[in-house]
């Protein structure tokens, strides 16, 4: 004998509410799933989640959320109190809510998978995943851990290698400006910059600006130009790890081509070491 399961014994009035993001556009994404049972216990869920929300919007994307929240709060408490849809005036322009249908199921959430799943297109939709991102390390930050680490490995010396406030005066006509170069002796200048940033983009300005200063403080070849970069050993694998690598190293190849001096190490001690052997 064939046997059917049970039919389910819980049952809903439910239905979808509409939003026209853009008035008068036409355009209408299904939003939320509203839902009341007989005793009055009322649901209303989103269906746009906050990364949805913010593929769609980008920056008015939490204005968007605060919206759908606002509306789903003032439809739940109506449904809640009158159980039917009568009266119900949304808190904001642009929202349509359909009839209220009966639907069974095992419960108010198998109701709105329902609903859900005949009324929008986005149901469950994910949001791309970010790649990873890199930790951020400032030329300050690394700046100060280099000159510690060359401290406690060179004692005084370090002193007579580093400027103070990281900076080197220069008086044009007059005028003076200051340049960007925290290692400075009689015969050679050079720079310490951070590789540690979230785009290949931010590594590439912060080698040209650092190039651009070295150029200047370098007097016409009358001082030898070296350049310490930090690149952290700990990039995420994938895509921007590749790029962020081919970008050193196309930096790190035309600077050496311009005759400068260049260093890339992971850590500040091992950037201490180097700047020391170059600068005595």
């Amino acid at each position: 004998m064939i046997q059917f399961p049970d039919l389910p014994t819980f049952s809903a009035q439910a239905t979808h509410v509409y939003w026209e993001p853009i008035a008068g556009s036409g355009e209408r994404i299904t939003a939320a799933v509203a839902m009341v049972d007989s005793k009055k216990n009322a649901r209303v869920i989103s269906l746009l989640s906050p990364d949805v929300l913010s593929v769609l919007y980008h920056g008015q994307a939490s204005s968007a959320a605060s919206i759908i929240a606002t509306m789903t709060a003032s439809l739940k408490s109506h449904l809640g109190t009158f159980g039917s849809l009568d009266g119900w005036v949304s808190p904001f322009s642009g929202f349509m809510v359909g009839g209220l249908r009966t639907f069974m199921g095992t419960g108010m959430e198998d109701i709105a998978d329902q609903v859900a799943g005949l009324h929008s297109s986005m149901y469950k939709a994910k949001a791309p995943e970010r790649p990873p991102s890199i930790a951020t390390q400032s030329d300050k930050a690394l700046r100060k851990q280099v000159k510690d680490a060359a401290r406690r490995i060179g004692g005084l010396q370090a002193d007579e290698i580093f400027t103070e406030r990281g900076l080197v005066e220069v008086i044009d006509g007059g005028r003076k400006r200051y340049l960007d170069i925290p290692i400075k002796t009689g015969s050679k200048v050079g720079s310490i910059i951070s590789a540690g940033f979230s785009t290949p983009h931010t590594v590439e300005t912060h080698f040209l600006r650092a190039q651009s200063n070295l150029a200047v403080a370098a007097e016409r070849g009358k001082y030898d130009v070296g350049l310490f970069v930090s690149r952290p050993d700990n990039l995420p694998e994938g895509e921007s790890a590749i790029l962020m690598d081919n970008r050193i190293d196309d930096l790190h190849w035309r600077l050496s081509r311009l005759g400068y001096h260049l260093e890339i190490a992971p850590q500040p001690e091992d950037l201490a070491r180097e700047i020391l052997a170059w600068a005595s």
